[in-house]
């Protein structure tokens, strides 16, 4: 087992795990946000008038505080996820209506992997969680493709050495059981997650890149397994859909750099 990460401010520590809590948890009174983050009542108090009086945390009539908007026009500045939404959408959007599933872009900066767009499928049964990867490269379809181009010793060292979530029986954690996840996206040319994320859920995801070969993001479908037990699903068809979405979309993400556009890094 890894050592604890070693803090470097604990004040910013406490008020990130607080803004990463609330869209857990939901509203929360300040002794609860107390309780929760295992912070003194007054200290937990400080920190949340701080942050509601720069707007990043709102309080209703109860006491309870949420999200601010300073969050949302935060996110909404970022100009290099807004240029991939911007590009992203439109065949995102056709994708979804075509197979009737939602999809999902996926790209990794940092050493995290984030869902940058996210379009509605029309199905009445389709897969609608909020999908918060974050570290999730080993059990998702978009983060399968990813892991696959970096790398087994990229993961390690992302991590830390820290263990991978299981959150299935079916989630693979095991060294030999991610190597051989890795040989077979390579193989096939897209990732298959299958039960791995949730229970009942599979997934399939696919390549974004340049013409030169380069990765930018990963394309991925959700859909309830039965689905493909049943035919309402044809794997290799869909996978051919999304390669064609994704060979488009590079295209035109490709496009939008060479007019200057950053991009992550």
């Amino acid at each position: 087992m890894s050592a604890p990460r070693k803090s470097l401010n604990q004040s910013l520590e406490n008020a990130l795990d607080l803004l990463e809590l609330l869209p857990q948890r939901g509203a929360m009174r300040s002794g609860e946000i107390a309780h929760e983050l295992a912070l003194k009542p007054n200290t937990a108090n400080n920190m949340a008038r701080t942050l509601l009086s720069r707007g990043y945390l709102t309080q209703d009539g109860l006491g309870r505080y949420h999200l601010g908007p300073q969050c949302f026009f935060l996110g909404q500045e970022q100009s290099v996820f807004r240029e991939f939404r911007r590009v992203a959408l439109p065949h995102m959007l056709q994708l979804s209506c075509d197979t009737g599933d939602n999809a999902f872009l996926g790209i990794e900066c940092d050493g995290r992997l984030y869902m940058v767009a996210h379009t509605e499928g029309t199905n009445v049964i389709r897969v609608s969680e909020p999908q918060k990867w974050q570290k999730q490269f080993h059990c998702s379809a978009a983060g399968k493709v990813i892991l696959a181009e970096r790398g087994q010793a990229w993961l390690e060292e992302t991590t830390g050495g820290e263990s991978l979530a299981k959150l299935t029986g079916a989630t693979r954690t095991s060294q030999s059981a991610l190597s051989g996840d890795i040989a077979r996206t390579r193989e096939r040319g897209f990732a298959e997650c299958i039960d791995e994320a949730a229970e009942g859920i599979h997934a399939v995801g696919v390549a974004v890149r340049r013409t030169n070969g380069e990765l930018l993001a990963a394309l991925s479908q959700s859909f309830p397994s039965f689905f493909v037990a049943e035919g309402r699903v044809d794997v290799s068809r869909r996978v051919a859909l999304l390669r064609n979405c994704a060979d488009e979309l590079g295209r035109h993400l490709e496009i939008a750099f060479e007019r200057g556009v950053d991009r992550p890094e």
